[in-house]
């Protein structure tokens, strides 16, 4: 379970007693590699390495949305942060609320990604992303009228970057909350804008 939030507010912990631990130091090396510091990988990539044979094709995946040609960091940002909001998801909000701010999104744009119901008063390309967001994640598509938009705005190769860095936020979700993977301490994140 996830602790509810006061509206306009990210979720900020689990209130569930059951989670997946984290594997051993060991383990996330044996997968990693020598490259592996403790001290600075992020608790998702110890997940990650935890599924041992997903994990090469699961940080390709990672690399390639966070390394998109043509797709704006913030914009990027944007979407995780309301998919975070929309999937109730900790870990990604507190990793992401430091990470949105280190790629330049204002506290005003962070709130936005917060807000109940329709995000609205930022940048109208975030506005449109938010509502895809908040579309594929609650009805698993796109009404023509958001996919219209869109494809008015971007290109069709950007079109199809986004729904799929957007599907690939809904599953990391899922795998965060599914997991309960332990929050990050803020100086983990430092200056980082990704998770690798």
């Amino acid at each position: 379970m996830i602790q509810q939030t006061r509206a306009g507010a990210f979720p900020t912990s689990y209130t569930s007693k059951v989670s997946v631990p984290l594997p051993s130091d060991e383990e996330v090396r044996r997968i990693i590699g020598d490259t592996y510091d403790s001290n600075t990988t992020l608790n998702v990539i110890k997940m990650f390495a935890g599924a041992d044979d997903l994990y090469a094709a699961t940080i390709g995946l990672v690399n390639a949305v966070f390394r998109a040609k043509g797709i704006d960091p913030k914009a990027r940002e944007m979407i995780i942060l309301r998919s975070a909001k929309i999937l109730s998801v900790p870990y990604e909000a507190q990793a992401n609320t430091k990470m949105a701010a280190n790629a330049g999104l204002s506290s005003a744009e962070i709130e936005a990604a917060a807000q109940e119901g329709p995000v609205s008063g930022i940048n109208p390309e975030y506005v449109l992303l938010c509502k895809a967001t908040d579309e594929l994640s609650t009805t698993a598509t796109l009404t023509d009228e958001t996919l219209s938009e869109m494809l008015e705005r971007y290109d069709e190769v950007i079109c199809r970057k986004f729904v799929l860095i957007i599907a690939w936020f809904n599953l990391l979700s899922r795998f965060l909350n599914g997991c309960r993977v332990p929050l990050e301490t803020i100086d983990k994140i430092g200056n980082r804008t990704s998770p690798i």
